[in-house]
């Protein structure tokens, strides 16, 4: 991912006009779908910090599917409005729940990271845990993924009355200050770990203390290598 400097005036004023397009493009800057081409230029030392986690993550009241007796956990930080993000749903998403989730291997826990230049994302992030209170929020994480060229014409209160949630009770609970805390502490948490890219990964060894420690992943890992990087994990666990 290029990060910006600002060592020259040309470089700035490039950035200024790359800025006024971020609502299309600019999006290529923290999100990431991770090919063989060649790794892109790092400029000097004012770059933003390489992800790292500096405390372990926290995963109480987190959205998850899978067993809790998983040898393995998958924490994704996303964004609804992030094609990147997309992708992963759509090619990596279906492979992994049929494979690992389904089976025992994996537990996938979701944690929000809705990107500023993103306008549907936090109410999307926020009705989607909500749909959660109807038990149904891995369905309304799939429709708005299904549906995200939806978002900015329909809404994703439309996209919800599409699929028969409780309009009312939705609506009730994304306006609620408890629900947008929620989404919030996701984004601190990302912030405090130089967690900026969607999707972003963490992969580890699942503990039974409600933290998460592991492997930082950035980018829609096409699923040969996203299969390859829980199979050796796997691997080196089950090692006496």
């Amino acid at each position: 991912m290029l990060r910006p400097t600002r060592t020259t005036l040309l470089y700035s004023t490039a950035l200024l006009l790359l800025g006024l397009g971020i609502g299309s493009s600019g999006t290529l800057l923290v999100q990431k779908w991770t090919t063989p081409a060649a790794a892109p230029e790092r400029p000097g030392p004012e770059e933003p910090a390489e992800p790292k986690l500096a405390t372990d993550l926290l995963l109480q009241g987190e959205p998850r599917m899978g067993s809790d007796a998983a040898p393995l956990t998958i924490v994704e930080f996303s964004d609804f409005e992030c094609p990147y993000c997309k992708r992963f749903h759509e090619q990596v998403l279906p492979q992994l729940k049929k494979d690992y989730v389904d089976t025992g291997l994996v537990r996938f826990v979701h944690k929000d990271l809705p990107l500023p230049f993103h306008q549907n994302a936090a109410p999307a992030a926020a009705a989607a845990r909500c749909a959660g209170e109807q038990n149904r929020y891995w369905e309304m994480y799939g429709a708005i993924f299904d549906q995200q060229t939806c978002l900015a014409c329909k809404g994703v209160s439309g996209i919800a009355e599409e699929q028969a949630f409780n309009s009312e009770a939705l609506q009730a609970c994304m306006q609620r200050e408890s629900t947008k805390a929620m989404v919030n502490a996701n984004l601190s948490e990302a912030e405090l770990h130089n967690i900026r890219a969607t999707p972003t990964f963490v992969i580890g060894p699942t503990r039974s203390d409600g933290s998460h420690r592991g492997e930082i992943v950035e980018g829609a890992v096409p699923w040969p290598q996203f299969k390859a990087m829980l199979d050796k994990q796997l691997q080196a666990l089950n090692k006496p």
